[in-house]
């Protein structure tokens, strides 16, 4: 992670630090102004190394009752029929259902909404057995045959 910089190794303490003691999170704009950095992109930097230092790629699945839903992401263009998809991104949510609120929650960018892509995303990010909530979307069909209890609402 700090290889190849030249930020002093207390600036990497500070900003390891503030990245993990400030809520709701930390701007790079705000990393640059608390360590007194000479440009935006060396904050940026560092905040992204940081941040790809913390995630903890072998994480636990999601568990219990899981929503699952995708999403068409970007500005609205005008002109544009039906859901308006051109030049938006495909976006894939799951979040643990906690009573009235929300527990862990797992996102990625997905190619399409094709069965294989929603399939492997659930079945990497929800733990087998599980109850799985999501909309009609045939897509969803064949997740009972992969182990989820699927609840298909619309």
């Amino acid at each position: 992670m700090l290889h190849r910089t030249r930020v002093p190794l207390m600036q990497w303490f500070q900003a390891a630090y503030l990245v993990s003691t400030i809520t709701p999170g930390l701007s790079a704009v705000q990393l640059r102004r608390q360590l007194g950095l000479g440009t935006y992109e060396t904050a940026w930097t560092m905040l992204h190394r940081l941040r790809r230092a913390m995630l903890r790629p072998e994480r636990d699945k999601l568990t219990g009752p899981v929503e699952v839903d995708e999403s068409f992401i970007g500005a609205t263009r005008s002109g544009k029929r039906g859901r308006g998809t051109a030049g938006k991104v495909l976006v894939i949510g799951a979040v643990e259902v906690r009573g009235e609120g929300s527990g862990r929650a797992r996102l990625a960018v997905i190619p399409s909404a094709s069965q294989s892509a929603l399939e492997g995303f659930v079945q990497g990010h929800v733990v087998e057995g599980g109850t799985v909530f999501t909309d009609g979307w045939p897509s969803y069909d064949r997740l009972k045959t992969l182990g989820y209890h699927h609840q298909p609402e619309n």
